[in-house]
């Protein structure tokens, strides 16, 4: 998928399912991916408008799809579905779990295997946490990039996706429009960095949880709370005044996550065999 063209029309169908069911149909691993040969592509067109699109990504076994809303029920999603499986996916996400994405999937004969909520809560100014002794917390810079890295892989060595960030993927985020060093914060003990909370700002008003990660070797000392607090602190001085997460469905992050006023908003769900 390297034509320009193709990605612009892409990027125009995921504009109008999106406005159609207020749900990306990609998230932004696949949005990044759309000029990518490392992920196989279908794209459905009719003339120069694409009206069905699909991508696989080998590397985490999933696909994620997408049929212009003025194109349903007229097969495309199943044939895109087939061809996705086909190649080799084990799952295929439904972002929203819409009521006919469920029907897609259980007419395919696939089934839910892994939930994904999004969390929300509004957002007031509150003053900044306080780390743990000898724990500092300060801005992302270029040189905490290899730790980062490293902290990362190992906070999140069971999850598929995360715990396969690499260097390529930060550089991808560093160089999108929302990308603010500022918004990485980082915490540091005297063995280097221990934990990070990066943050996301979607426009004015929306902030996002993007990832917290803490080090196995420093679990128990209140960190995840503290780079918590951190992050909700820096989107709320910088005007947010709403802010979202996505956290997996069985991770008991949720249960600090309700402790601190989240709550569901809506869930992903993984389909598979």
């Amino acid at each position: 998928m390297s034509e320009p063209a193709d990605r612009d029309r892409i990027v125009a169908l995921v504009d109008a399912v999106t406005a159609a069911d207020g749900v990306r149909p990609l998230n932004d691993e696949a949005m990044l991916a759309l000029s990518s040969d490392g992920v196989r592509h279908w794209l459905l067109t009719d003339g120069d408008e694409a009206i069905g699109y699909a991508q696989y990504a080998p590397a985490f076994g999933t696909a994620q799809l997408a049929v212009h809303p003025g194109r349903r029920r007229r097969g495309l999603g199943r044939a895109l579905l087939a061809d996705v499986l086909a190649a080799g996916a084990t799952g295929v996400w439904a972002f929203g779990d819409l009521p006919a994405a469920r029907a897609l999937a259980a007419a395919s004969g696939l089934h839910p295997t892994r939930g994904l909520l999004i969390m929300e809560r509004a957002l007031a100014p509150s003053p900044a946490a306080t780390p743990p002794p000898g724990v500092t917390l300060r801005p992302f810079a270029d040189a905490d990039a290899p730790a980062f890295l490293a902290v990362n892989a190992a906070a999140f060595a069971h999850h598929p996706e995360q715990g396969a960030f690499s260097a390529a993927d930060l550089a991808a985020r560093q160089a999108e429009s929302w990308w603010d060093p500022a918004g990485l914060i980082i915490a540091v003990d005297a063995d280097g960095v221990v934990g990070f909370h990066w943050t996301k700002r979607h426009d004015a008003a929306t902030g996002e949880v993007y990832v917290i990660g803490v080090h196995p070797r420093a679990h128990g000392r209140g960190l995840g709370t503290v780079l918590l607090d951190a992050g909700l602190a820096h989107l709320a001085a910088a005007g947010c005044t709403r802010v979202i997460l996505y956290v997996e469905a069985d991770n008991p992050a949720v249960r600090l996550y309700e402790r601190t006023g989240f709550a569901v908003a809506h869930t992903d769900v993984l389909y598979g065999r």
